[in-house]
Formats: structure tokens, sequence, C-alpha cells
């Protein structure tokens, strides 16, 4: 969807450049509007399905979970500076996060020492980010 139709190359940009997007003519606020408003939704659905599973529901379901979240994202290759990134690509940042804290509750790691570990995978991940777009915006 967001790079075959119009509507997803308009996100592309607003995620890109917003101010470039503007200048081009293309208003960005309905766009932002109805995307925020399609994930309100969609956690919504994602919320009603979690509580049909455990037939209760609980407002600190996922509370502490954000650090693997944004680490899962940010191995995936997803840009912390936007404009770059894909679900596959979410997907396997994901799967590398799970594994590496499957293996360390393997080992019996305790669970400040899975922070760290998580912690320094992100900034290694953010690291090597920079360095790709710094390499990037020097051949240009």
């Amino acid at each position: 969807v967001l790079t075959r139709t119009v509507f997803g190359r308009y996100l592309i940009g607003i995620g890109t450049n917003e101010e470039a997007v503007r200048l081009a003519g293309i208003n960005p606020k309905p766009y932002k509007i109805l995307v925020f408003s399609l994930m309100g939704l969609l956690a919504g659905i994602a919320a009603l399905f979690q509580i049909s599973r455990l037939e209760a529901a609980d407002p600190n379901a996922g509370s502490g979970l954000e650090l693997q979240v944004i680490a899962a994202v940010v191995i995936g290759g997803t840009s912390l500076m936007g404009g770059r990134g894909s679900v596959i690509s979410t997907f396997f940042g994901v799967l590398i996060i799970s594994v590496l804290a499957a293996g360390l509750a393997q080992i019996g790691a305790t669970e400040p020492t899975k922070r760290i570990i998580t912690g320094a995978v992100i900034v290694v991940a953010v690291v090597l980010d920079t360095y790709r777009s710094q390499r990037a915006s020097r051949r240009t």
C-alpha cells in the first residue's frame, strides 16, 4: 500500500520531509489525522483480540515492553529519523529480539542484564543506522 498507491506515497513523503510535501501543495494534516485514527482503530481491534484471548482486561498489559519494541524496530532497519523501514524488516527485527531474549533466558540472565544487553543492541543498531545515513549523504 505504501509504495504502490498515491496515498502511500504521500504518507512516505510526509514521514520523510513534511515541509517538502507542504511546498508541493499537499496538505499533510488530513493524512496525519486519517493515519492516527486508523492506528487507533487497529489498536482497539488488537485490544479486543487480546481481551478475548485472556478473558480479562488489564490496563498494564504490555507495560515494560517498550524497550523490546523499539529494539525490534531499530534492529529491523527502520530509521529513527523516519523515512525508511518496512514491515518485513521489522518482522526480522522481532525475530532477532525474540531469539536474543530466549537465549538470555536459557543461560539464566537476570532481568537487568537482559535490559542492558537489549539497550546495547539498540545503541549498536542506531550507530550503524547513523553511519549508513552519513555514508549515503556523502554519496549524493
